[in-house]
This record gives C-alpha cells, sequence and structure tokens, in this order.
C-alpha cells in the first residue's frame, strides 16, 4: 500500500493515505439527520478537511462513518485516511452513554423503556461488567435508583439494536436523547443538566471486526475509539478523490500538497473547530 506521508507518534505511527471506499469495512450505522448535515457541508467546502481513522490491516473504519457515508453521495469512490494498528494498546474504545432529558416522572421513564425491554428490573447499583451480557441489554440510572434494562438477545449487535428502539420509542413520546462519554453522562447527571443515563455495553476489538466482517453493522453511536494522535484539516478537494488515476499517483500528488503546509501540533483537551480532542493533533496550516 502506498502512503502520502507518515506522523511519527511515540505511540503509534500514523500513515496517511488515499484509499478506495469499496474496500473499508464499516460497523456503525448512520445518523440520517447528521448525514445530511456532513454531506451538504463538505459539497459547500468543496474539500474533505479531516481524514477517517483505519485500522491498516483490516480497512475497519473506526472513525468516519458519515464522513464516507457523505463522500459516497457526492460520487467520490476514494477518501483521506488515518491508517493504525488497531492492535495497538494505544487505540482504546469507549462507550458513548445517552443521556435522557424532559423526563417528567421517573415512572413515566420507566413505563416507556419497558414498551421495548422484556423487564426493568430495579437493583441497588449497577455493575458495568454485567451490560452486555444476556440479558442486560443495558442499564438506566437516575439520580437516586438504577435499574437494567432486560432482553435476551444473542449477540452485542442486538443488545444495541434494543438500545436504538429504546432511544426512538423515548425520542417519539417527547424526551430528550444525548450522547455523551461516560465521565461527561454522570457529570451531567449530577449536576441536574440530564434527567438519567443510559449505560450501554462495552465492546471489544474483536467483536467490532468479526460484525463488520459478517457485514453487519452496529446502530449508531456504538463505539467511541480514542487514538493518541491524528491528523486534521487536510482539506483533499473533491475533485482528486473523484480522480479515476491509480492510487500511488494521487498518493503522490497529496502528499506533494502535504509537504507544503505547516504542522500545528495541539496537546489532549485541546479545543479545535469547537470540538474537544482527547488525542495529539496534527493540524495542516497552509
Amino acid at each position: 500500500m502506498s502512503f502520502a506521508l507518515v506522523i511519527t507518534n511515540e505511540k503509534l505511527n500514523l500513515r496517511i493515505a488515499v484509499l478506495e471506499i469499496s474496500a473499508l469495512l464499516l460497523h456503525e450505522e448512520t445518523i440520517p439527520e447528521f448525514l445530511e448535515q456532513l454531506t451538504w457541508s463538505i459539497k459547500k467546502d468543496g474539500c474533505l478537511n479531516h481524514p477517517i481513522i483505519v485500522d491498516a490491516e483490516s480497512l475497519l473504519v473506526l472513525d468516519g462513518v458519515h464522513r464516507v457515508a457523505a463522500l459516497k453521495r457526492l460520487g467520490c469512490k476514494r477518501i483521506p485516511a488515518c491508517l493504525v494498528d488497531y492492535k495497538s494498546p494505544a487505540v482504546q474504545i469507549f462507550n458513548w452513554y445517552r443521556t435522557i432529558g424532559r423526563v417528567n416522572t421517573i415512572e413515566s421513564l420507566l413505563s416507556e423503556v419497558k414498551h421495548v425491554a422484556s423487564s426493568v428490573e430495579k437493583v441497588d447499583q449497577i455493575n458495568e461488567n454485567s451490560i452486555g451480557t444476556s440479558p442486560v441489554a443495558a442499564a438506566l440510572k437516575t439520580m437516586n435508583k438504577s435499574f437494567l434494562v432486560n432482553y435476551p438477545f444473542e449477540s452485542l449487535k442486538e443488545a444495541y439494536d434494543i438500545i436504538k428502539r429504546v432511544e426512538e420509542r423515548l425520542k417519539t413520546v417527547g424526551f430528550e436523547v444525548g450522547y455523551e462519554t461516560e465521565s461527561d453522562a454522570q457529570r451531567r447527571l449530577n449536576k441536574h443538566q440530564a434527567d438519567a443515563v443510559l449505560y450501554t455495553p462495552r465492546l471489544t476489538k474483536q467483536v467490532i471486526i468479526e460484525t463488520a466482517r459478517s457485514g453487519k453493522t452496529f446502530a449508531y453511536k456504538a463505539t467511541r475509539h480514542i487514538i493518541p494522535a491524528r491528523p486534521l484539516h487536510l482539506c483533499v478537494p473533491l475533485h482528486l478523490l473523484k480522480d479515476k488515476r491509480p492510487l500511488m499517483e494521487l498518493n503522490e500528488m497529496l502528499k506533494s500538497t502535504l509537504l507544503k503546509k505547516q504542522v500545528r501540533h495541539l496537546p489532549p483537551g485541546s479545543l479545535f473547530e469547537g470540538r474537544r480532542y482527547e488525542e495529539d493533533l496534527n493540524v495542516f496550516e497552509e
């Protein structure tokens, strides 16, 4: 495989390359509303600003399924990617918990969850390791109470299907559902900025790859991948991603463009374009 550029990081090398979209493995669904907005934004910019993150061995997309789908809609056959070693312990997987708002009473919330789940069981405290072990598909926590959301399932993909149905049910009847990191979700609950938190199962790298290779996808917001560093602001033009020339030639063109830019390094926790990143950032600038 040809690369446009390799960024050396003390924990993990980042290899930038243009890839065939058709070769990629996807493991998550897209959110229709966000996909519409992103497609419009990319078309308006005339370029893809940030590369997707991909496992170098399996070509599994770790971050960027919406960008993949948006480029497909725009007629692109290629996509810029940052390839990493997924097997490395430096690449970690965390969860997106669901925060729930606009809850009038806990009883009304439990009633709506029971429309989907086989049972909602009150417990003294939540053992996060039990979530994702059938029949515990998820857990629900309010300020003072904890519950297990039970529904028999045979795979974690099915567990996330159940979670998606719970979300859709809650949204339909007027509850507000958001996506937060584990710590941010708990913080919002403690500050009364959310009425409840839905805990989701932790996935493993093996399960994610096996599910993707089987042609199945998890519900959206099933995984949150953290890598030590990531490149941003490559600004690869759409016309280049529609170009039919060999990938090696396109990667040489991209390399030539990137080498003319300055790279600004930002530490973990930096805010860039309205988003806070947990990784080191390598921002390409003119």
